[in-house]
């Protein structure tokens, strides 16, 4: 009986061991299910319904990358519009009179400098002229090479590759063109461009300047720069880890200079003439390039230009330039639309020679009845240069009684047969010619001047004379002695002189200057503005010299929001909206640079910037399209969500009260048992099988 007790009592024990453990185990799972909100994470507790949980589980997931990918894309599409709202606005904005104005406005022209007024000085009438944007003019004379002595050969430069030249000489009047000289510009984005130029003294070699600019077109040229910048800034916007507009090129800046073209440099040497040992300089990026004039160059311009060109053209190592001369312009042009050069430019002339002319005495014992009237001055100094004029007025009368009325009626027993006031001019100016033939001291000078006296019309009443001191001196030297063509008449004895000399000599001053200009930017043709098409890059993209195709720069970002639905979204920097608008932009700037050609391209820059406007708007209108899809199937998505996570909840969820309640239940039977088990504790296996 004892062994059967024992086995019995050892049964119970065990069997409160299961009844302990179990009851553990439904105190465990009750608590699971109270905190994780689901009857089981086992799906083999569910049964038939496992299937249905697992498809409903697919579809949350899969919806909820959906979300995710909208939520990525969303923002870049919301910066994508606030980006295009402002380029919108700009173009709109840019369409009103205030900022983009019908007309250039009026120009400001400078006083001419007249570096020697009496040699050359003249004025400018703005409103017989058309003037090129930000032209510096410069006005040279010297002898003309082809006309009579005294014409002269007038340049005109605008230090920005124009230049015209004609021959003038003031004793011809009217001019030929009207009131004024008219001086049409050739070459350059001043070609066309007319100055109607005012000479009030036109006697020697002389140089004259003056500036001319826009202050309104100006205002709109530097607005337009910095509206070009706001653009660049705009497309080269990023967001995140990519740039919004580049394409599939996520971490390459996509935008450019907008103003990017070729620097187009033009180097002017002003005038048409130089002297021997003048020396002219060009320096490009710190090396410079050289020249000093020798007696035996032509002395022209135009040679130094070539010379200069050909030392810069064999430079070495190689200039990345292009460059040419005409005409006394060098051109300078960089290879690479990136590419900045600086240029600078010197000229140290030669030294002139300041001449002069004594002043005229009259010998006095000549001053009687029946002796002719002697009167005699000196040219003084050594050498003359091309350029000197030297003048001799002679005048016979009273010009404060030109008609001796006065005189007459101061002498009432004198004979009224006096000549009436007349003033003769003889003047030489020194040639290049006439230097080159060995006129280059005043002797010279002087023998050329009697000669001159000689084929003056009208004939002046005096003749040049040697000195009457000496009879049997030569009539040479620098020296000038003239002689009255009559003696004294003896019927008006109180006229002691028969006439009067004054003399001057104009020092010819070839001071050339040489300028440097930097092109204003040129739009592209009016008529056909160059837009390009995937995969080639517009010339504003960063990558367009190194890569002129690259079709990553036109792919747009696309994103799955459903099944089988894939969204294209974003702009790129090369759409054909953007380059229209950038062209608007180039040529309102070309406008402001040109003033002379303002009202063709600013009414071209109008058209685009309408056109403009139009096609960012479109632009525009697909990107809040996209945005209002995202918005619609993440909506559409979070609604379908919930649905699915309240039938998967239909399906895992618990009644959190029937379990607490049950959880309650199952842990006040646990203790009962631990209860039970407590008082058994004396209880072993060991007493059971003794």
């Amino acid at each position: 009986m004892s062994s059967v007790t024992q086995v019995s009592s050892y049964a119970k024990y065990l069997g409160l061991v299961r009844n302990l453990t179990n009851g553990q185990n439904r105190v465990d799972t009750l608590s699971e299910q109270l905190t994780t909100g689901k009857k089981s994470t086992d799906l083999n507790a569910y049964g038939a319904e496992t299937q249905k949980l697992l498809a409903l589980r697919a579809e949350l997931t899969q919806r909820e990358a959906y979300v995710q990918n909208i939520n990525t894309a969303s923002p870049r599409v919301k910066a994508t519009d606030t980006v295009l709202n402002s380029l919108e606005k700009l173009a709109t904005d840019w369409q009103s009179s205030n900022l983009m104005p019908f007309q250039p406005g009026p120009a400001s022209v400078t006083s001419a400098f007249n570096s020697n007024p009496d040699a050359l000085k003249l004025s400018v009438n703005p409103d017989k002229s058309t003037f090129t944007q930000n032209a510096r003019y410069t006005v040279t004379s010297v002898p003309s090479k082809e006309g009579v002595n005294g014409s002269f050969d007038v340049t005109v430069t605008d230090g920005l590759g124009g230049k015209t030249t004609r021959t003038i000489n003031l004793k011809t009047v009217p001019p030929s063109d009207g009131g004024g000289y008219n001086f049409k510009m050739s070459g350059g984005p001043g070609d066309g461009a007319v100055l109607n130029l005012n000479f009030d003294q036109l006697t020697a070699a002389s140089s004259s300047s003056f500036t001319v600019s826009w202050p309104q077109a100006n205002d709109m040229r530097d607005r337009v720069e910095g509206a070009l910048r706001d653009i660049q800034q705009l497309l080269n916007e990023q967001f995140g880890d990519r740039y919004l507009f580049a394409g599939s090129r996520y971490g390459t800046e996509p935008v450019g200079d907008l103003l990017a073209q070729p620097q187009s440099t033009r180097v002017t040497l002003n005038g048409s003439m130089v002297n021997p040992e003048d020396y002219f300089e060009v320096t490009i990026d710190g090396k410079p390039f050289g020249y000093q004039v020798q007696d035996t160059d032509p002395k022209t311009v135009t040679f130094v230009a070539n010379t200069l060109n050909s030392l810069i053209q064999s430079a070495n190592p190689k200039l990345p330039i292009i460059a040419a001369a005409s005409n006394g312009v060098i051109s300078l042009i960089s290879e690479d639309p990136s590419q900045k050069f600086d240029v600078k430019a010197r000229v140290q002339n030669s030294m002139n020679v300041d001449n002069s002319i004594t002043t005229p005495t009259t010998d006095q014992k000549t001053l009687s009845t029946g002796v002719h009237q002697f009167d005699s001055f000196t040219l003084t100094g050594d050498k003359v240069d091309i350029g000197d004029t030297y003048e001799i007025n002679i005048a016979v009368g009273d010009p404060d009684d030109p008609f001796n009325r006065k005189y007459y009626a101061d002498h009432p027993n004198e004979p009224e047969d006096l000549p009436v006031y007349q003033q003769y001019t003889v003047r030489y100016t020194v040639t290049e010619k006439d230097y080159n033939n060995g006129v280059t001291n005043v002797s010279e000078v002087a023998a050329k001047l009697r000669t001159e006296l000689g084929n003056t019309s009208p004939v002046p009443p005096v003749s040049p004379h040697n000195n009457p001191d000496d009879p049997l001196a030569p009539m040479d030297g620098p020296t000038i002695w003239l002689k009255s063509n009559n003696p004294m008449d003896p019927n008006h004895p109180s006229r002691v002189q028969q006439f009067t000399t004054s003399v001057r000599a104009v020092n010819g001053q070839i001071d050339n200057t040489i300028s440097v200009a930097t092109l204003p930017s040129q739009a592209d043709a009016l008529t056909d503005v160059p837009y390009v098409d995937p995969p080639d890059l517009p010339f504003y993209d960063s990558e367009y010299m190194s890569n002129r195709k690259n079709g990553k720069a036109w792919e747009k970002a696309a994103v799955t929001i459903d099944d089988g639905q894939t969204l294209t979204y974003g702009v790129t920097s090369d759409d054909r909206a953007f380059q229209k608008l950038v062209a608007a932009f180039r040529m309102a700037h070309v406008a402001a640079s040109n003033p002379g050609k303002y009202e063709e391209y600013i009414t071209k820059s109008r058209e685009l910037m309408a056109q403009a406007k139009d096609e960012v708007r479109s632009v525009h209108s697909k990107v809040a399209s996209d945005l209002a899809t995202l918005e619609e199937k993440k909506t559409a998505h979070t609604s379908a969500s919930a649905t699915v996570v309240e039938r998967i909840a239909g399906i895992e969820g618990i009644d959190e009260t029937e379990v607490a309640a049950r959880l309650r239940t199952s842990m006040n039977a646990l203790e009962a048992a631990y209860t039970v088990a407590g008082q058994r504790q004396k209880l072993s296996l060991l007493n059971y099988i003794a």
